[in-house]
């Protein structure tokens, strides 16, 4: 097979405008493209969560721990449970994730993120109470993680509760589960009466005690329309799962009572 040796004319014969045309385009297609890609990093950079990133399970990770930094700012000295608490929260409902947490949490914390910047966001893409209301649980739970919250975290969980078009009451019943919860583990671990472990069930109803069969059934129907599984079919892994084993809290909870 015979080679034909192909010759190219020096750049310096070129007519001018060729050369721009050459290597112009790679340049500026280049520092476009570089632009392109950061934009969201500058955003962020000056508190501001994109609005145009899509609602996916990545996106969403990092809302939450945008915010998560947020609340460790506000108790520095908790730091090192809030911050094993998240990374176990995320372990748990964010397994398919594609992040490095440890580079996330610092930019976050060193970028403190615009929290209504997020609050809309999300009400931008979660359209129902109970996919709005999981941002809360998880917060409520990083900032009760030692049994206590300061005045500064509980006016962040009133804020974000009130900019996701939350009730009051939603906040409140979420503490007030925590609350119970915690209880409800002590008591286990020492052995307490099972009678006595009926108040968690209350409280993940929000019915009082005594309450009547047929106010249970309104709680509990109440619940199943904004937490049961069906209403997430189209969301992501992270909230499937949190919405499944909310509702088996709830079912639990019921049966508990009613039986």
């Amino acid at each position: 097979m015979q080679f034909i040796p192909l010759f190219f004319e020096p750049a310096a014969e070129l007519p001018n405008w060729l050369v721009i045309l050459l290597f112009g385009i790679p340049f500026f297609g280049g520092i476009i493209l570089y632009t392109y890609k950061t934009r969201h990093s500058r955003s962020w950079r000056k508190g501001i969560f994109p609005q145009g990133l899509k609602p996916t399970e990545d996106n969403y990770l990092e809302a939450y721990l945008a915010l998560g930094a947020k609340l460790i700012l506000m108790d520095y000295q908790e730091s090192k449970e809030k911050i094993q608490f998240i990374n176990q929260y995320f372990n748990r409902y964010f397994p398919s994730s594609n992040y490095n947490f440890g580079d996330s949490l610092l930019f976050s914390l060193r970028y403190p993120i615009r929290t209504k910047t997020i609050t809309d966001w999300m009400k931008m893409h979660l359209k129902d109470e109970g996919s709005r209301s999981q941002i809360v649980y998880f917060l409520t739970g990083l900032a009760l993680i030692n049994g206590k919250m300061n005045a500064h975290e509980m006016a962040f969980l009133k804020q974000i509760n009130l900019d996701l078009d939350l009730a009051p009451e939603n906040l409140t019943k979420i503490i007030a589960i925590y609350a119970a919860y915690a209880k409800h583990k002590k008591e286990s671990t020492e052995k307490t009466p099972a009678k006595d472990t009926k108040a968690y069930a209350h409280e993940i109803l929000g019915v009082q005690k005594g309450a009547s069969i047929e106010e249970i059934k309104k709680a509990y129907r109440k619940l199943v329309k904004i937490h049961h599984p069906d209403h997430f079919a189209t969301g992501t892994e992270s909230q499937q799962k949190m919405a499944a084993e909310k509702f088996v809290e709830i079912q639990n909870a019921y049966e508990s009572l009613i039986n």
